[in-house]
Formats: structure tokens, C-alpha cells, sequence
């Protein structure tokens, strides 16, 4: 039987995924969470042999949980749901240690597919996650080097994404349910490590490398 523990901040998606996997033979639910924090205090004590975790939540995230789950689960495969489909997130997610990525607007038709296959011992990624990744690859700016995103800590990425979206640090505090000081020192630390002084810079970079796309 492949257990099967549930983590994101939405009540109705959780219920969803619930019911979805409820009369699946060989599949239980072992459990669900909230919120990432949540998550983590009850893995220790629950048997799991597959995550489905959120990327974006308020307070830790799914990016920075990745890691602490397997830490406490070692083997368990970690199935990523997200509204993200950028190329970013989802070499993030796998780089961290994620096992399959799907966006939510397809977990009805692939979570199935996605649990018995990371289940089996292999990566699972969404049409669309794999189109993104192989547009990446081939793109010119990933041909000229490195991704300088990539130097950014799971945070600093959704602070990042924030920022270049046009949210103020007081809102984004808000959505991640940190503090204006917390933000204020990610911000700064973001524009150390991606050489910006401006907004502006910081802009350029998201739509060089498809955070942002013209028209947003």
C-alpha cells in the first residue's frame, strides 16, 4: 500500500486530492497538513511514502520544505504541486530534491499517473513542465551560462518573484506571513547575489530568464 501525505494551505484542494485518491486501490492517505511547518511535525510519526506538497504557501513554502522532509522521510518521493509552470520553479523543485511536478490545473488527469510512477522509483514531470524545460534548455540565455536565479535560496526566489511582480514589501510580508524587516534583509540579499541596485535590473533578469513575460 503507497502512502500518501497531503500538504497545501487550501482546505478544498486538500479534500479534492483526498477524494480523488480515496477509492484508489493500493493508495491510503496517511495524512495532511496546512502549512509546510505543520507538515514537517508530523512526518516524523507518520509513515509516508509519497508527498504532495504545495510550492507556494504562506509561511515556509514548499521549495524550502523539500529538503527537511527528506531529511525525515529519507526515500520518500516528493510530488510537487503548483500554479507555476515556469522553468525556474520547476528546476528549483527538482534540484531541491522533488520527485514529479504537476500544476494543479492538471491534477485531476496526471496526480494518478504521477504517485505510481515516483512511487516506482522514477521522476514524473507534467507536458507542460517538460515543454518548459526543454524550451529552457535550448533558449539562448541558457546557452550563454549559468541561471543566476539559481543562486537564490527557495525564499529569496519567492521574495524575487514578488519583487519583480510589483508587490511592495509590506504585501509581500503579508503573503508570506513574515515581517516587513525579514523581507526588507531578502531583498537586499537578492540584489547582492544578482548584482541589481534597481527594481528595473531586477525586471530585466525576470523576463531574461521567463519569470516575468512581456505583457504582465
Amino acid at each position: 500500500m503507497t502512502k500518501v501525505f497531503i500538504v497545501d494551505d487550501h482546505p478544498l484542494i486538500r479534500t479534492g486530492l483526498r477524494l480523488l485518491l480515496k477509492d484508489e486501490p493500493g493508495l491510503a492517505v496517511s495524512g495532511e497538513a496546512a502549512a509546510a511547518e505543520e507538515a514537517l511535525e508530523k512526518l516524523g510519526s507518520c509513515p509516508t511514502d509519497i508527498i504532495i506538497l504545495d510550492i507556494s504557501m504562506p509561511g515556509m513554502g514548499g521549495l524550502a520544505c523539500i529538503k527537511r522532509a527528506r531529511q525525515l522521510c529519507p526515500g520518500v518521493g516528493i510530488i510537487m504541486l503548483s500554479m507555476h509552470e515556469d522553468e525556474n520553479y520547476i528546476r528549483k523543485a527538482m534540484h531541491l530534491g522533488a520527485s514529479g511536478y504537476i500544476p494543479k490545473a492538471s491534477a485531476d488527469d496526471e496526480l494518478l499517473d504521477a504517485i505510481r510512477t515516483v512511487a516506482s522509483g522514477r521522476f514524473y514531470l507534467s507536458r507542460n513542465a517538460e515543454q518548459s524545460l526543454l524550451t529552457s534548455l535550448f533558449s539562448p540565455s541558457s546557452q550563454a551560462g549559468n541561471n543566476p536565479l539559481d543562486m537564490l535560496s527557495p525564499r529569496e526566489f519567492e521574495v524575487f518573484e514578488y519583487i519583480v511582480h510589483g508587490y511592495t514589501i509590506t504585501e509581500i510580508g503579508e503573503k508570506l506571513q513574515l515581517s516587513v524587516k525579514t523581507i526588507d534583509t531578502h531583498k537586499t540579499k537578492i540584489k547582492e547575489k544578482l548584482g541589481c541596485r534597481k527594481r528595473s535590473e531586477l525586471v530585466s533578469l525576470a523576463l531574461q530568464y521567463h519569470v516575468l513575460h512581456t505583457g504582465e
